[in-house]
């Protein structure tokens, strides 16, 4: 949100912003400019932008200062998404009024009987004797077909065949057939997708030609392992939710370090490749139970960011540490899309707020590569921030 705020103020200080998004993002100027500039740190970073747009460093401190008002202003948060999403499309009207026609039937669009003619489109019948015949004929060959489908329409559902009867094949009673399990989205589990090879499985994990500028993979990544059966998240109300007891199931995750001049330390990404969609569903039930654990020493709160796959959903934590003095703060995002489920964590060890640019950024990346290796292709989505 920090981040689509600013592009759209450097946008319209650069003269970037099109004459059709300027009204939406002069409301947007307006409502960022009026929160900065009840502060001295604000002003300041809103007149580096103003002072120059391209200055990469201005640009940092005006995204961070935005940042830490959204984190400390929900209020804020809540009007600049609005403001963000732009005004409600124009409703179409209630009714249609359609054209009158006098001394004609209209039958559709370019059809028409008149007088002695009938039009349908580029054909014109006229009205004899002689077509008349044989438009009662076509009507009585359209009525047999009709009764013939409806027949065998009666002998699909009933499963009566009088001449699978007649041949000596049996009439009676049918064992029942097995009906295939169906994933949330309507496909069915057997025929869903499963990526069960390691090598394809870690292309989900973002490489470095689809990492920003500067950013590197960190030391000993990625790494592959099947994930243990016993790993378990506790959801609120005290609920065992298993993540890999249903069958054998691949565990590839990844650090990466950003480089300096960024306020996290570390971003880690997990990908869980299960054997089918009924065990990635119940293993997304105990990430997102395991992400949202917390205690006395946590404030845990959920984040709202766009849906990713089938399911996804993300929360904040921030933990204070006295012995070593220090403040750590992350955030959490898990997404199912189909077989497959994505856990995204960045990490601060001296923070007060959670970079949600970031975490939205790789939620989307790894959701996106996910469905590509899903899909059989190679994964190319990028981390884009």
């Amino acid at each position: 949100m920090a981040l689509s705020a600013v592009q759209i103020l450097t946008g319209l200080a650069t003269g970037a912003a099109t004459a059709v998004g300027n009204e939406a993002g002069r409301a947007v100027s307006d409502l960022v400019r009026a929160r900065l500039g009840a502060s001295e740190d604000g002003r300041a970073a809103l007149d580096g932008v103003s002072a120059d747009p391209a200055d990469p460093s201005a640009v940092r401190g005006l995204q961070e200062a935005i940042r830490e008002a959204l984190a400390a202003d929900p209020d804020f948060q809540s009007r600049l998404a609005v403001v963000l999403a732009g005004p409600p499309p124009d409703v179409p009207p209630a009714h249609a009024v359609s054209p009158q026609y006098t001394g004609n039937i209209i039958i559709g669009g370019g059809s028409k009987v008149r007088n002695s003619q009938i039009s349908l489109g580029p054909l014109t019948i006229t009205n004899t004797r002689a077509t008349r015949a044989s438009l009662t004929g076509i009507a009585g060959l359209l009525v047999a077909l009709l009764a013939l489908g409806l027949y065998r329409g009666v002998q699909l559902l009933t499963g009566d065949d009088s001449s699978r009867s007649a041949a000596g094949a049996s009439s009676g009673p049918k064992s029942p057939t097995a009906t295939p399990s169906r994933s949330a989205s309507g496909t069915s589990d057997d025929a869903a997708p499963v990526v069960r090879d390691a090598a394809k499985v870690q292309q989900i994990l973002p490489d470095v030609a689809s990492l920003p500028r500067g950013w590197a993979i960190a030391s000993g990544s990625p790494t592959t392992e099947q994930c243990s059966s016993n790993r378990v998240g506790i959801s609120k109300d005290r609920q065992f939710h298993y993540i890999c007891k249903t069958g054998p199931v691949l565990d590839l995750q990844s650090g990466y370090d950003p480089g300096p001049g960024v306020g996290y330390n570390k971003v880690h990404v997990e990908v869980l490749a299960y054997p089918s969609v009924a065990a990635a569903a119940e293993g997304f039930v105990g990430v997102e139970a395991e992400n949202a654990d917390s205690n006395e020493a946590k404030q845990v709160r959920e984040v709202i960011l766009p849906s990713y796959g089938d399911e996804s959903s993300a929360v904040t934590m921030i933990a204070t540490v006295p012995s070593i003095g220090l403040q750590l703060s992350q955030g959490f995002a898990v997404a199912r899309c189909g077989s497959i489920v994505v856990r995204v964590v960045i990490s601060d060890d001296n923070g007060s707020t959670v970079d949600l640019d970031a975490l939205n950024a790789f939620t989307r990346t790894v959701t996106a590569r996910a469905q590509q290796a899903l899909d059989n292709t190679t994964p190319t989505a990028a981390v884009a921030l």
